[in-house]
């Protein structure tokens, strides 16, 4: 019987520091952002680059395989932790520490890269706040897993008036919306085509910047657009209105090919101003 209780109490000390250890070896929000700082992006491939992925086909999770193990959180745990590196540290002093900036940088490069409704709706906060950073993932990651549809075009617009937010990733939301439009359906692309072309032309109308390349790329997407009534009529508004010398100039040189052609020469695609 003593022999007995020298055994029970044996267990009892091993089960208890089993327990202790596991508390202490289960990973948490301390955690997860250690790893976000910790990921190495490579400067050179001894291979090679990897393939670039689309963003369409991008999935961050597989990435924290371990950290589920470690942690135990579910998928919206996960998502909720990355969220919070981001908020508790995109403000104030912590973005002025180098480290807890990379962390929420880095947070919300995961986060971008993860199609998940959450995700979503907490960019869409994000991007309502003009006073905060990292819009450069944050604003394409609203349309880049979807399917160009009308009411997501409508969002991009909205989002393009408010230059002042929106005219340094102006090239980095066209160049996606061409990725995305490639990746999608193909029974879905003609009609995404025409609402990307669409917005590329409302764009112009409100960037103060890049509206040259912006109508350079529309007359490559649609080529009836390249000699049209609707080019000229931009461009003349680009030449009279843009801030940038540059910008006007080449408008200008635009206005004066196109103003040599008979306008009954001239394409007529006015289904592009709607």
């Amino acid at each position: 019987m003593k022999n007995r209780k020298w055994f029970l109490l044996i267990v009892t000390i091993i089960v208890s520091c089993g327990i202790l250890l596991n508390a202490e070896d289960t990973w948490g929000q301390a955690d997860l952002e250690d790893w976000l700082d910790g990921i190495i992006i490579p400067d050179y491939y001894p291979d090679g680059e990897p393939a670039y992925v689309p963003y369409r086909y991008r999935d961050s999770l597989p990435e924290f395989q371990e950290f589920f193990v470690k942690s135990g959180w579910t998928t919206n745990q996960f998502v909720e932790g990355l969220i919070f590196a981001v908020t508790n540290n995109i403000v104030g002093e912590n973005w002025n520490d180098e480290t807890k900036r990379r962390v929420s940088k880095r947070a919300v490069w995961k986060l971008g890269e993860i199609n998940m409704p959450a995700v979503t709706n907490f960019f869409r906060r994000l991007n309502d706040d003009d006073a905060v950073n990292c819009k450069i993932t944050a604003i394409p990651q609203m349309f880049h897993y979807t399917n160009l549809e009308p009411e997501v075009l409508g969002y991009m617009r909205s989002m393009c008036v408010r230059t002042n937010l929106y005219d340094r990733l102006a090239i980095k939301v066209v160049l996606t919306m061409f990725e995305t439009l490639s990746t999608m359906p193909d029974t879905m692309k003609p009609a995404a085509t025409n609402r990307v072309a669409q917005y590329m032309y409302f764009a112009i109308h409100h960037v103060t910047d890049s509206q040259g390349w912006q109508d350079i790329e529309l007359s490559r997407f649609i080529p009836a657009y390249s000699n049209s009534i609707q080019r000229l009529q931009l461009m003349q508004y680009v030449a009279n209105s843009a801030t940038n010398t540059w910008e006007r100039s080449n408008a200008a040189s635009v206005v004066q090919v196109l103003s040599s052609i008979p306008t009954n020469q001239l394409n007529d695609v006015s289904w592009i101003t709607e």
